[in-house]
C-alpha cells in the first residue's frame, strides 16, 4: 500500500533491482545446487543454500566498496563467495565446479509477475534495471529474458556497489532525472533505505514475507506483496 509520504506526481522514472526482485534467485540456482549437493552426498536445503550464498556476496560487495579502490567485478565476487560457502560446509569442489554451477547449470528465471507488470508501467514511466551485476551480464539477462525496460544500469558505471549512495545518484545522472523523480523498486529493505537516503522514493516488494525494518522508524513510500499491486497503485 502507498504511505502518506508517497508523491506519485513526482515519479518520472522507475528503477528495479534485478537479483531477488525481478529475477527469482531460488528458481534460478536451487535446482543446480540441489543436484550438486546430492552428487556430493550432502543433505541440505538448496533454497537455504542459495539464501546463504546471496548474503555472502552482498556482504562482500559492501566490504569491497568500504575498502575503496577499483570495484571487484560482481561475477568474481559471486564465484569467490560460492567457493567460501562450499568450503565452510566441508564440500570439496574445483573451479570447474563453480563455473558449471553458475554458467552452465543455472537457469535464469523471472518471477512470474514481472513481464506483465512492467509492461503495464512502461508506457507512463522510463523503466530501468539498477543492479549490482556487471553491465555485460545484466544486458544479456535483460535481452535473453525479454525484460521490458528502457535501459540497463549497473553499479559498474558508478565504480562501487549498492548501497553506496553514489550508485543511486549516478543512475539519476544517466537517466537525466533528479533523484526525487525516481521510484526505486526492490525486495531488499537495505536497498530501499539507501535509495531514499539518496533522494529517491522507494517501493518495497515483500517477496518473502520479511518485515521492512521492524523496531525502526524507516518506512518505504510504497509496500506491496508483488509487482501487480505496484502497477495498480501507479496506474
Amino acid at each position: 500500500m502507498p504511505m502518506p509520504s508517497f508523491n506519485p506526481a513526482a515519479v518520472r522514472a522507475i528503477t528495479f533491482d534485478l537479483y531477488g526482485t525481478l529475477l527469482d534467485l531460488e528458481a534460478t540456482f536451487a535446482p543446480a545446487f540441489d543436484g550438486f549437493l546430492r552428487e556430493r552426498g550432502v543433505d541440505a536445503d538448496a533454497a537455504e543454500f542459495v539464501r546463504t550464498w546471496e548474503w555472502a556476496y552482498l556482504h562482500e560487495g559492501m566490504v569491497d566498496t568500504f575498502i575503496g579502490g577499483p570495484r571487484t567485478p560482481f561475477e568474481r565476487l559471486r564465484r569467490t563467495t560460492l567457493s567460501q560457502v562450499l568450503a565452510r560446509m566441508g564440500i570439496e569442489h574445483s573451479r570447474d565446479d563453480i563455473e558449471d554451477l553458475l554458467a552452465v547449470r543455472a537457469m535464469p528465471t523471472l518471477f512470474p509477475d514481472v513481464v506483465e507488470s512492467l509492461n503495464a508501467m512502461r508506457g507512463r514511466y522510463t523503466l530501468s534495471v539498477l543492479s549490482n551485476g556487471d553491465l555485460s551480464v545484466l544486458e544479456r539477462i535483460v535481452s535473453t529474458l525479454d525484460i521490458p525496460v528502457h535501459r540497463t544500469i549497473s553499479v559498474e558505471q558508478a565504480g562501487c556497489y549498492k548501497p553506496d549512495l553514489r550508485v543511486y545518484r549516478r543512475a539519476a545522472e544517466l537517466l537525466e532525472v533528479e533523484t526525487g523523480g525516481i521510484l526505486h523498486v526492490a525486495a531488499h529493505a537495505w536497498d530501499i533505505r539507501a535509495a531514499q537516503t539518496a533522494g529517491m522514493q522507494g517501493a518495497y516488494i515483500d517477496r518473502h514475507n520479511i518485515p521492512f525494518a521492524p523496531y525502526t522508524e524507516y518506512r518505504p513510500e510504497i509496500e506491496t506483496a508483488n509487482l501487480p499491486e505496484l502497477a495498480g497503485i501507479l496506474s
